[in-house]
């Protein structure tokens, strides 16, 4: 039997849920945090709150990625804060603890202009929640008072990574600050190996069409920023409540990612929380066949962004085995953490992963070799190809192919289980 070629195509992503911004989490990401004074004088303090369900009291780690002011002409936010600074608190089970002025009282920053980002990290998990206030606002009669909003924890799942599209809504701009709304757009890099570069779109939000120029923002290691008024940053001036940033990982990544959305007139303000169309955390697929002769069920597990473990099965035909069958089925598992790892990923910078690794031969043979580069589609397909090597000893020694990955090629229900 011939077997001339043969495709990979994805079937339905069973993807692994990610936790929900409200779940209590070990380690949680606020994107944005402040002790500041804003554009029309607005001075803006960030409280927390922290909430252990537990029945044991939580050991808790704060750090601190101060703001890196993000500079228009270059498109960047340079800097490393790898070196953040930490705090820790314990709160007691059953009990919410209460951080007022958290960048003061706990970071020692004065203020006026001090802002960034906030990771929590628990022994057991906890809920958090901050709240950004502006202490001197003023109501629509004049009437003097506090506003502002909340911002739930993120967790590493949240963020845009390569191969997400993200999305955050509701940002507003208007011609001046003496009326409508502005919006700021925060980002946050968690990469602390490289910088980040990141794709910024703003479209309107009732037709789809781009606003202003895209850009792509370069942001450093552990870096937060934000854009302030980027409607007016990306060359619009309009007057509007409907523009939505599309945001893309060009490099490095990932990022969280916000908004907020400022009355130019009183100062309050709502927090506008992100969405993403997620890249598969774990794709199941199935071999075609150009004769429609085998069919067989592989998986692809992405863990905190990089492949951790990809079986696949293999068709060898002409094997040169003898004695034995003309044709060869093997299973590749590649492993890429853990007691049995045997594999080395690596991220692309267009998303795309090279693989290379080795399987043992079986009784009195060498490891075979397999070398390739994968993609992970946001549709639930697997792009690339698999070089296999069957090395001495054993069935097939010797033998050596490519086999391509492909989206699928033909209609689902020639797709074997």
């Amino acid at each position: 039997m011939r077997i001339t070629s043969l495709a990979l195509a994805a079937l339905l992503a069973a993807a692994t849920p990610a936790l929900a911004v409200d779940t209590p989490a070990v380690s949680q990401w606020l994107v944005t945090s402040g002790k500041a004074t804003g554009a029309n004088g607005e001075n803006f303090v960030t409280s927390l709150r922290i909430v252990n369900p537990g029945s044991v009291a939580a050991n808790v780690s704060l750090y601190y990625y101060p703001r890196v002011n993000f500079d228009a002409g270059s498109n960047s936010a340079s800097g490393d804060n790898t070196s953040a600074p930490m705090q820790t608190v314990v709160v007691p089970p059953g009990q919410t603890l209460a951080i007022e002025d958290v960048l003061g009282t706990l970071f020692g920053r004065p203020g006026p202009s001090d802002s960034g980002g906030l990771q929590v990290v628990s022994d057991i998990p906890v809920s958090v929640l901050s709240q950004t206030l502006v202490t001197n606002a003023k109501s629509a009669t004049g009437v003097p008072g506090t506003n502002g909003f909340a911002i739930p924890a993120q967790t590493f799942d949240n963020a845009v990574d390569v191969g997400d599209t993200g999305f955050v809504p509701y940002l507003s701009s208007a011609p001046d600050r003496t009326a409508g709304y502005r919006s700021d757009l925060f980002l946050f890099s968690l990469n602390p190996s490289t910088d980040t570069v990141v794709n910024v779109k703003l479209v309107n939000g009732a037709d789809g069409s781009t606003v202003g120029t895209p850009r792509n923002v370069s942001i450093g290691k552990m870096v937060q920023t934000q854009i302030n008024d980027v409607g007016n940053v990306f060359g619009f001036s309009g007057n509007t409540t409907n523009l939505t940033a599309v945001l893309t990982i060009v490099s490095g990544g990932p990022v969280l990612a916000g908004a907020s959305i400022i009355d130019n007139a009183i100062a309050s303000q709502i927090y506008s929380p992100p969405t993403k169309v997620w890249l598969p955390s774990n794709g199941t697929f199935g071999i075609i066949l150009d004769d429609g002769g085998y069919g067989f069920a592989g998986r692809l597990d992405i863990v905190n962004g990089l492949p951790d473990f990809m079986t696949l099965p293999l068709v060898v035909d002409n094997c040169p085995a003898s004695p034995g069958p003309e044709v060869q089925i093997f299973f590749i598992q590649a492993f890429g953490s853990g007691a049995y790892q045997n594999t080395t990923f690596s991220r692309n910078a267009d998303g795309s992963f090279n693989i290379s690794g080795t399987m043992p031969n079986g009784t009195g043979g060498t490891d075979s070799t397999f070398t390739g580069t994968i993609t992970p589609k946001m549709d639930g397909t697997v792009q690339g190809s698999v070089t296999y090597t069957r090395s001495s000893g054993g069935a097939c020694s010797g033998a050596s192919k490519v086999f391509p990955f492909l989206s699928a090629i033909r209609p689902p229900t020639d797709i074997l289980p």
